[in-house]
């Protein structure tokens, strides 16, 4: 059965999206803990952080420098990953959280 990031991913499900390309998907925390709380999700699922594979998580790290950049908060943010405790949904995702940037944060699709 499909996680729901892929369900979203396949708008399924509604989301509020920031970025997208064939490899990662972008979009907005549900449950924002921070001003900016977006969550970066690889297309291919992978259970957690144990699963995924290097180059995955190598694509991950770039996406995460390229949110910075983009907000403006190279200096600025922090990365969680939760694997087994904390993780709510099995399918490895990165929260990307920062309390600036939000003048700069736009949605491609909500």
């Amino acid at each position: 059965m499909p996680s729901v990031f892929t369900r979203i991913m396949n708008r399924e499900l509604p989301a509020k999206i920031f970025y997208e390309d064939d490899e990662v998907f972008v979009m907005a925390d549900h449950r924002p803990q921070a001003p900016v709380h977006l969550l970066i999700i690889p297309k291919a699922e992978y259970k957690n952080f144990y699963e995924t594979p290097p180059d995955t998580l190598e694509m991950m790290n770039r996406t995460a420098k390229m949110i910075a950049k983009k907000l403006g908060i190279s200096d600025h943010f922090q990365i969680q990953i939760n694997n087994g405790l904390g993780q709510e949904v099995d399918h490895v995702h990165y929260h990307f959280k920062s309390n600036r940037g939000m003048d700069k944060l736009t949605f491609v699709q909500t």
